[in-house]
């Protein structure tokens, strides 16, 4: 009896700290979905109401006919897209070599990679934005995407690393043996096996470029290749803040990552632990 007592005490324990974090991360969600269809004189009416009191989708109006997030939204998607291919082509490329090509200082190399994780944004800005501007792409979509290569190629290229190493080599030895090239075993064993990996970079890295705002604000200085997170603080003047367009901004720009996250969950999760076991 006293060994089934604790058993429900611990279950008990274990369910409410569940409810308790659940609650905890998606009461923000909540907030910012319902606040969406509030009225503006709604959102600061005492007593203070999660639901709204008459629905409306004026706010969703606002950031669709009276803003520029439609094009920012675009950007971005363009951007996300041009920062997720080139991350893998550049990983890929660096992760192979880390894995199979035997040098001294594989290890150390792929170990400094990491600093580019470590060092503040603030301190990569300065340097990003004179290579940018040298290269004439300030306020382009193109521009934004290649600053954010100095976020997303360093974890990636890690990423990738471990994935290609965690394959044993036998493999494309056996394809060479039979008579193929490098090329031929990297194409037909390493990729393959490896693609789940490759996916959930190329989510990651996409996902980085989606929702950074620093290196954003700073090279796209107008709507032509303004980023949404960006086009964010428009509903925000110099005294007052549009709270109710902020929060249907803000939830069109979540619910289209919400989406590629549940299709591409699977692959995700498999890549993220693919690699687990060797590095």
């Amino acid at each position: 009896m006293r060994n089934l007592l604790s058993r429900v005490s611990a279950g008990a324990a274990v369910w409410g700290t569940l409810a308790v974090l659940l609650v905890w991360s998606l009461a923000p969600i909540a907030v910012m979905v319902l606040t969406s269809f509030k009225q503006r004189n709604e959102i600061f009416a005492a007593p203070v109401s999660l639901l709204p009191d008459s629905w409306t989708l004026d706010n969703y109006r606002e950031v669709f006919t009276s803003s520029s997030m439609p094009q920012a939204l675009v950007n971005s998607v363009v951007i996300g897209a041009l920062v997720a291919l080139a991350t893998l082509l550049f990983c890929f490329s660096a992760g192979y070599a880390l894995a199979r090509f035997r040098f001294r200082s594989a290890r150390p190399l792929a170990l400094f990679l990491l600093l580019g994780q470590v060092v503040p944004l603030t301190v990569l800005l300065l340097p990003v934005y004179q290579i940018v501007s040298s290269l004439e792409l300030l306020d382009t979509t193109t521009g934004v995407a290649f600053a954010h290569l100095a976020i997303t190629v360093p974890l990636v290229t890690w990423m990738v690393r471990n994935q290609i190493a965690a394959i044993p080599y036998d493999l494309e030895e056996a394809v060479q043996v039979d008579g193929g090239s490098r090329l031929d075993a990297v194409s037909y064993v390493t990729l393959p096996v490896c693609a789940p990996g490759l996916v959930a970079a190329g989510m990651f890295a996409f996902l980085q470029s989606w929702h950074e705002f620093l290196f954003a604000s700073v090279m796209a200085t107008s709507t032509a290749s303004r980023t949404a997170p960006v086009a964010l603080t428009q509903f925000a003047g110099e005294f007052d803040v549009d709270w109710g367009a902020t929060m249907a901004a803000s939830v069109v720009l979540t619910v289209p990552i919400v989406i590629l996250f549940v299709v591409m969950q699977r692959y995700f999760t498999a890549g993220l632990t693919g690699g687990a076991v060797k590095g």
